[in-house]
């Protein structure tokens, strides 16, 4: 239908209604992406190659890429090609794992990692590509080579489009015009200079099960057997020096599917009694609807013990520190809320790189630590905007620095506002078209104001919201925080300082 990465939304949308198709927009989750990523790569890693890893991306988008998240699993083929008869073995079996997760893949085999990329990826034949020299690497695009977009501008200029118009010039001259980056990049796929794979590894398994000497309901005997099977998973934990993440409790069933509930923990554990009573409180909101014949733990997740981490409260409010809470207090009182609210309920708070005030953050649950590591691996801006430019004379625009630069109280939802008189026609000074307007059906009074604070979004981001923020005082001393929506000329209330 047309519809490719990258671009607006509104044309995809328009792609897919002229081809009589009603499209589905959702918000594009990179946390979710990773997640699912490190799943494949533990599958093939089962599967194909014990050595398999997720690509690493430089500091700055390459020429061609569309998304700024790895999207590509390298297996080392190295001594199992035996295993699948021969290479199309590989390609089939990797293609049924994929399948298995409701995937397709572009899929190549080279000699060299970097050369097995851009033939995954911009080879123009096939989908199932294998190859052992350089010649199938003469059409493709020079994007295929990863290299910075300023370099594939000055290709464009020079009239290079493809990897083999590129290798007929001397590497010496294109060093000197275009620096080492992309002589590196030609040694690369050519074998020359290997690419360094960070190897993948999946978590050690730990796992106790129990077969009761007969089905039971009994609550207080599944428990007992429970604790029992905590105890031993506490122990194989132990032993590597790690603590539980993330714990399945499964149940087995007379004449009925097996029942299972997750628990997952803020910070890594080996407190047995704090698991034991986490899990009891999970089987609590469960409705067992036949005997029980056998329960099995299954740690999910773990990770290296903590011995300290910043505390969350303090009795002294000037002196936070390392020693104000302890570890345990902490991961306690986060499990037992998640335990007792729910796992969406008890979430944290992440900068996104959305200008948008409403957009320019992303909540995560604080007990999921495959979103936490996730998260730990995209990249933290602030939101985009540019500083103050007009204020009224005699007042200050807010800094940087300034604690009330932005407002205590975002509105979920900006709030319209109605202008109810104006004393200039000025559309230089907006402000001064907005001394009186009516919120919520009560009128107010501009009485001072700072601003204007130009946001607006990019054009990769769809349609351009551009807007213009101000900070205002009205007569009744309410400071607020509003825009003024520049397409439209409309004003809107976005929060409330006090």
């Amino acid at each position: 239908m047309g519809v490719r990465p990258g671009i607006a939304i509104a044309q995809a949308t328009e792609l897919a209604s002229a081809a009589g198709v009603t499209p589905i927009s959702i918000e594009h989750d990179p946390i979710a992406d990773s997640i699912a990523l490190d799943r494949i790569a533990d599958a093939l890693q089962h599967r194909i190659s014990p050595l398999v890893a997720i690509e690493s991306l430089d500091k700055r988008p390459w020429a061609g890429q569309v998304l700024l998240e790895s999207d590509t699993l390298f297996c080392d083929l190295s001594g199992v090609t035996h295993l699948f008869d021969d290479e199309a073995g590989i390609l089939e079996a990797t293609r049924r794992t994929l399948a298995e997760f409701g995937l397709v893949g572009e899929l190549a085999i080279a000699d060299h990692a970097a050369a097995a990329w851009a033939l995954a990826h911009y080879h123009p034949r096939d989908t199932f590509i294998s190859v052992r020299g350089a010649d199938d690497l003469h059409d493709l695009s020079v994007n295929a080579l990863r290299i910075e977009t300023e370099t594939k501008y000055t290709l464009d200029r020079l009239g290079i489009e493809t990897i083999g118009q590129l290798l007929r010039l001397p590497r010496g001259g294109l060093a000197r015009r275009l620096g080492d980056g992309i002589v590196k990049r030609i040694a690369e796929v050519l074998g020359e200079v290997e690419v360094p794979l960070e190897i993948h590894h999946a978590e050690q398994q730990h796992h106790s099960s129990h077969d009761l000497e007969y089905p039971t309901e009994d609550r207080e005997i599944v428990m007992d057997r429970v604790g029992r099977l905590t105890e031993d998973i506490v122990a194989s934990l132990a032993a590597g020096q790690r603590g539980a993440l993330r714990v399945a409790c499964r149940m087995e069933l007379v004449d009925r599917s097996p029942l299972t509930t997750v628990i997952g923990m803020f910070a890594p554990t080996q407190d047995a009694e704090h698991l034991h009573g986490l899990i009891h409180s999970s089987l609590e909101s469960l409705r067992i609807q036949a005997p029980i014949i056998k329960i099995t733990l299954s740690v999910l997740s773990s990770g290296p013990l903590r011995t300290q981490q910043n505390a969350l409260f303090a009795e002294d409010a000037l002196a936070l520190d390392n020693d104000s809470v302890s570890d345990r207090s902490l991961a306690r009182l986060v499990d037992t809320l998640t335990g007792r609210l729910g796992r969406e309920a008890v979430l944290g708070v992440r900068l996104s790189e959305n200008p948008l005030p409403e957009k320019a953050f992303r909540t995560y649950s604080l007990t999921d630590h495959r979103t936490r590591q996730a998260l730990r691996r995209l990249p933290a801006k602030q939101p985009a905007s540019s500083p103050p430019a007009r204020h009224r004379s005699g007042s200050h625009p807010p800094r940087r620095e300034d604690a009330r630069r932005r407002p205590m109280q975002l509105l979920r939802k900006p709030i319209p506002l109605t202008v109810v008189a104006a004393t200039s026609p000025d559309a230089a000074n907006p402000p001064r078209d907005l001394p009186t307007f009516r919120v919520e059906g009560q009128l107010h009074r501009v009485a001072e104001f700072w601003g204007p604070e130009r946001i607006e979004t990019g054009w990769w981001d769809g349609p351009t919201i551009r807007r213009d923020y101000y900070r205002v005082e009205t007569e009744t001393g309410k400071v607020w925080w509003v825009f003024r929506e520049l397409k439209t000329g409309d004003w809107f209330l976005h929060g409330r300082f006090v």
